[in-house]
């Protein structure tokens, strides 16, 4: 099985699970850059049920991607290894604080980790 190839199912196996899913991104959607410049970044707030795009704007690839529900300390989804361009589509069902960590080094600990907060409401106006 390639690497991608084993990106994808556990990319969809992590949705699947955790109550995220799969969404064509239109006009409507917000598009959602790992590499965040300034610290006013490190907080998004988006409508739940939204659909957002996640990509590498990296050079590098990115290890451990995770998103982890605030409240519950839970790894909503895992991805060992997110390499530059890849992207994936994904909305949230359910409201929450929900934070997206990674690192830039595959042997880093998680102290090392950048991350950055995904606030979900249901009538969050932009």
């Amino acid at each position: 099985m390639t690497q991608t190839g084993f990106f994808r199912i556990v990319l969809v196996l992590g949705l699947l699970m955790v109550g995220l899913s799969f969404q064509s991104v239109d006009a409507e959607s917000r598009f959602i850059s790992l590499h965040q410049p300034t610290e006013e970044a490190s907080q998004i707030n988006i409508s739940e049920g939204l659909a957002i795009k996640v990509t590498n704007d990296f050079k590098t690839p990115l290890y451990k991607l995770r998103i982890v529900k605030v409240s519950t300390g839970k790894n909503m989804l895992r991805v060992d290894e997110f390499q530059p361009g890849q992207a994936f589509d994904l909305k949230f069902v359910r409201e929450g604080n929900y934070a997206i960590c990674y690192s830039l080094h595959p042997e880093s600990e998680s102290e090392k980790n950048a991350c950055f907060q995904v606030n979900v409401e249901a009538d969050f106006k932009a």
